[in-house]
């Protein structure tokens, strides 16, 4: 589980709520008024500015931004590497019985894998897998637009229930006291704070942590593109690793570069006792 927006979540409260107790007392902040505004305004207008089959998707996407996926690319890349082989020694149709056999269980993969056994042109594969990932990337779109609007929404219900308070007070004003004043201009900020939170502290990050996954996922989704096309084209299997490794950082392409290292001295330290 990542575990990261949560610690996060409950660090920026914390603060917030240390900041309120260095100079006074969590009950100035309360006010159920503001609340039904701000929360309940920016609830009813996000609601009416998405298809509601976006909206009940919310608890799936809270398990998406907890769920801890480590994108293993070199894992991708063995299998990409593995298929290219197999493809060179029994031809393009032997990869439908082989990808059913392999350890990563992706069926955007899989669904390449049975382009180019479709013996379709190189043109249409690509024009296939592009037109795939567009769709992927126009849903998961949907999805994080759902929390934009809503953290758009939070500061503006904010500065409408502020405006309605400094309204509030100015009619009731009585000239001849103003020892309310503080007291009312106080209670119409409260709504401006309830937005600015909402905006910042929950709206926000949900929606940068589902950014953050999919663009994750559409590098996975490239690679695979990328060495599905190779395997089409008859590339060799070597110079297709090499071209992807391109999608890797530094630091992985070095964690490679030694474990293949230990694997060479392991083999050879085998065929020397054997000798």
């Amino acid at each position: 589980m990542d575990l990261t927006i949560i610690i996060g979540f409950i660090a920026a409260v914390a603060l917030v709520g240390y900041g309120i107790l260095g100079s006074g007392t969590l009950m100035n902040f309360w006010d159920p008024g503001s609340i039904y505004i701000t929360v309940g305004g920016t609830f009813a207008s996000t609601f009416m500015s998405v298809p509601f089959k976006y909206v009940k998707k919310i608890p799936a996407h809270i398990k998406v931004i907890l769920r801890r996926d480590q994108v293993n690319l070199n894992g991708y890349i063995d299998v990409l590497v593995e298929l290219a082989q197999e493809a060179r020694v029994k031809g393009l149709l032997a990869l439908e019985e082989k990808v059913n056999q392999i350890e990563i269980d992706d069926e955007f993969l899989k669904f390449c894998v049975m382009l180019i056994i479709d013996a379709l042109e190189a043109t249409k594969v690509r024009e296939q897998i592009e037109n795939e990932i567009n769709c992927i990337e126009v849903r998961h779109a949907a999805a994080w637009k759902v929390y934009e609007r809503a953290e758009a929404f939070a500061p503006a219900f904010g500065m409408l229930g502020t405006l309605i308070g400094l309204i509030n007070m100015l009619m009731g004003l009585n000239p001849d006291d103003s020892s309310n004043l503080g007291a009312g201009m106080s209670v119409a900020l409260i709504t401006t704070f309830y937005g600015s939170f909402l905006a910042n502290v929950l709206f926000g990050p949900i929606g940068n942590k589902l950014k953050a996954k999919h663009e994750e996922e559409m590098i996975v989704k490239s690679l695979i593109m990328e060495g599905i096309l190779s395997i089409q084209a008859g590339e060799n299997p070597k110079y297709i690793r090499d071209k992807l490794k391109s999608y890797l950082t530094t630091r992985e392409r070095d964690d490679v570069s030694t474990s293949n290292s230990s694997d060479d001295e392991e083999n050879t330290s085998k065929k020397s006792k054997r000798k």
